[in-house]
């Protein structure tokens, strides 16, 4: 059980960190405020998280350059032949335009009003900023309590190798003394070969416990970016917290505070935004252009470059707003697939309501079994050191076999490794609870 329990911890950890770029090396011992701080720091993810804001945020200036003007400058030069002319008798000939025509002008055009088209593209940019951020928030969230989880594996297993040392202690002391038997003649050959085989189970035991150790503090350096080899020194207790339960109260807070919660209602505001503009694409707008430059082809000397203005206004009113087959019916097919996608998002959060309030009383549950469990454990290894003692007594006085000490030396280690066990699954779970909560834990 020992030994599959683990095996279970060490894949699950491995398998869920993500590599990360290595950095400066740690303090002498960390904290799991410093723990997770530094990962949050550190972690690749959370900067691909805020580019992905900072480009989000430039879409916003993107959509917002519609409501500026544009401006260009025009440099022609017009080549045109034959040039026509025609001619008075005394008067000689006259040309009606130059061969080489020349246009060099200033321009400026934009729409002054478009019943709001423009804005609603911008507003619809701004909900990807949100979308954005939830993003960010979420790989916080969950850089977060894998850190947690880690770092209290890593005390878990410190402490499990302690209490394999303190069985293995107290298995060479029986040996010792079952030795000391022998020679005395009040104890066989046998006795002695049973009390090696638990003392190497007992070793390789710890064997396993260390492996799993390296392999965790491997982890915890993938999440803080260290160099392979990193010495980590983590500085933390298991300690029990006593929660009170309310299930409706809890699911409120969850339902309030989730990241995914909020997504989700971003993303329904991300399609109905969607859909404002897809209901503004025909809008009428009123455009204006100004020009102001210099050009030849003036009389009376068409050769002579004179300054000239033009000053247009425009309002342009799209017939597919009310006759919808010359648009293709395209604002009422994206106005159909906006819709489609409200009705999505929708669904979507009640689904995450749904797998919020799950979680909440599945953390629950865990969490009043894992109590449950810690005050029976604490039971047992009283119950098992009264054992032990008892059996140390009657085998002094030769009242039971030296198996009948081993067995209870070993279930002894067992109840301490269990309580140990139940202690950390606890701690988990009273953290597993707080994210089922949306509590921050950075």
């Amino acid at each position: 059980m020992k030994s599959r329990f683990i095996l279970f911890l060490t894949v699950f950890l491995l398998s869920s960190t993500t590599a990360v770029f290595s950095q400066t090396s740690l303090p002498d011992s960390l904290t799991l405020d410093e723990t997770v701080k530094m990962v949050l720091e550190r972690n690749p993810a959370i900067q691909q998280a805020a580019h992905a804001i900072e480009a989000s945020q430039a879409g916003v200036q993107v959509s917002k350059s519609s409501l500026y003007p544009n401006a260009d400058v025009s440099l022609n030069y017009t080549l045109l032949g034959p040039v026509a002319a025609f001619s008075f008798p005394g008067f000689g000939s006259f040309k009606l335009f130059p061969a080489s025509n020349f246009d060099e002008h200033v321009a400026a055009s934009g729409t002054l009003y478009d019943f709001g088209k423009r804005r609603k593209s911008i507003d619809l940019a701004k909900t990807e900023v949100q979308s954005s951020k939830d993003g960010l928030a979420l790989v916080k969230q969950e850089l977060t309590y894998r850190t947690i989880q880690t770092f209290y594996a890593i005390l878990f297993l410190e402490k499990a190798i302690q209490v394999q040392n303190d069985e293995i202690k107290t298995l060479d002391q029986h040996l010792l003394i079952t030795k000391k038997k022998v020679e005395a003649g009040t104890a066989t050959d046998f006795d002695v070969l049973t009390t090696q085989v638990r003392v190497a189970t007992a070793q390789d035991q710890k064997i396993s416990l260390e492996n799993s150790l390296e392999n965790t503090k491997i982890a915890l350096r993938r999440l803080l970016g260290l160099p392979a080899g990193s010495p980590i020194d983590l500085s933390g207790q298991f300690t029990e917290t006593p929660m009170t339960f309310n299930v409706d109260s809890l699911v409120d807070v969850a339902l309030k505070n989730r990241v995914e919660m909020k997504a989700a209602n971003d993303r329904i505001l991300t399609a109905r935004a969607a859909y404002n503009v897809a209901s503004a694409i025909y809008n009428p707008s009123l455009n204006v252009a100004v020009a102001y430059g210099f050009k030849n082809g003036y009389e009376p000397d068409i050769n002579a470059w004179r300054g000239n203005y033009a000053v247009a206004a425009q309002v342009q009113i799209p017939i597919s707003n009310v006759v919808p087959f010359f648009g293709g019916y395209r604002k009422e097919n994206m106005e159909q697939e906006a819709s489609a996608n409200i009705r999505q998002a929708q669904s979507y959060r009640s689904e995450v309501a749904q797998q919020v309030t799950a979680d909440v009383e599945k953390g629950i549950s865990d969490l009043r079994s894992s109590t449950d469990k810690l005050h029976l454990t604490e039971v047992t290894v009283h119950q098992a050191e009264s054992a032990l003692n008892l059996a140390r007594i009657r085998y002094e006085a030769g009242t039971v076999t030296n198996l009948d000490l081993l067995d209870a030396e070993t279930a002894l280690a067992q109840a301490r490794f269990e309580r140990l066990q139940a202690l950390y699954n606890y701690v988990n779970g009273r953290y597993e609870l707080q994210q089922a909560i949306g509590e921050k834990s950075w």
